[in-house]
């Protein structure tokens, strides 16, 4: 699995100076201008990869995958672990992790799907994806919910954690009934992606950047030094040090062009960190 150094890109170590001081989080902002000017970096989108190569959970029932769907990629490493969704012999997915040990077929470990999770209209069952991990045996992805989505046919998706043959809901700061989903995930812990909020001026469903830690979603955009300088709608990437990469528009002015945006977490540096 790929863990860029934000230091080593930023080419600045000040930047990668930080720990929390205060109870709350806080994150100077680095603003890289329009992501057109960065598009090559690692963070500015996570691709699932098909892959037909590794065992499915339809297999492994003496089936094949319902239709042309196959296992979808989204993370691994070097050392062997991979982590995507494995399809099903019904229009539905699991969220899926296979390791690789030498000499072996590659081992499919199904970690299903939310606890209670039902599936929206026109589908038979619920889905789910692992989307990124860490070297703690931590996996973050999105889940169809047991909750119907505010105003739509379609159930609630959330941001999962899963840790030690467990699912845990990280829910939405809207609510229950609005979407979230994660991105990535450090060997501290912090978990990154967005959430639904709702606007303060009109209630209108907004979609933003999410940091959590300990058990608390916290909007990115209420948590930069200085005030929300920024309107950051999703946070796609985070290092150990917790330095996150996220993309959104500038608080001020009327541009509509996507910023690539580093929010830099307070304080005094991690001597934990190896990478």
């Amino acid at each position: 699995m790929y863990r860029t150094s934000f230091c080593a890109l930023l080419l600045a170590s000040a930047f990668c100076s930080s720990a929390f001081g205060q109870t709350t989080p806080q994150f100077s902002l680095v603003d890289l201008g329009p992501t057109t000017a960065g598009s090559g970096l690692p963070w500015q989108a996570i691709q699932a990869t098909p892959n037909t190569t590794l065992p499915s959970e339809a297999s492994t029932q003496g089936a094949a995958c319902f239709g042309s769907t196959t296992n979808l990629i989204y993370a691994e490493s070097p050392g062997g672990e991979i982590v995507g969704s494995t399809c099903l012999t019904t229009p539905n997915s699991d969220a899926a992790m296979w390791m690789f040990i030498p000499g072996q077929f590659p081992k499919l470990t199904d970690l299903s799907v939310l606890p209670g999770a039902l599936g929206s209209a026109r589908t038979s069952g619920p889905s789910a994806a692992a989307i990124n991990y860490n070297n703690e045996g931590e996996i973050i992805g999105v889940s169809d919910t047991k909750f119907p989505l505010a105003n739509s046919t379609q159930q609630a998706r959330h941001a999962f954690l899963y840790n030690s043959g467990a699912m845990t809901d990280l829910g939405a700061i809207a609510g229950q009934n609005y979407n979230s989903a994660a991105s990535a995930i450090n060997d501290s812990h912090e978990i990154v992606g967005y959430t639904n909020t709702i606007s303060s001026v009109n209630g209108s469903v907004l979609s933003r950047a999410f940091y959590y830690t300990n058990g608390t979603m916290y909007n990115l955009t209420f948590n930069l030094a200085g005030g929300p300088t920024a309107l950051l709608t999703n946070a796609l990437w985070i290092d150990c040090q917790g330095n996150i990469a996220a993309v959104g528009l500038p608080a001020a002015g009327t541009t509509t062009a996507i910023h690539s945006y580093l929010p830099l977490r307070q304080g005094v540096a991690r001597t934990t960190c190896i990478e």
